[in-house]
């Protein structure tokens, strides 16, 4: 089993999505993008997708 993290950086927020097999959304999230400091913005909403799906960071 192969999990993917995709995340979209955009005006207003920064989108973070865990797909399984290439076929099976198992987890999205949103944080507010934080323009002064994108990898804010980014870490929040990978910490939300992450916590949702119940993964830790190192698998």
């Amino acid at each position: 089993m192969s999990v993917v993290l995709g995340v979209d950086t955009g005006g207003t927020y920064t989108d973070a999505v865990l797909i399984r097999d290439e076929a099976q959304v198992i987890a999205k999230a949103k944080a507010l993008t934080t323009r002064g400091d994108l990898a804010l913005g980014i870490g929040a909403a990978v910490t939300a997708v992450l916590a949702q799906a119940g993964i830790a960071a190192a698998e």
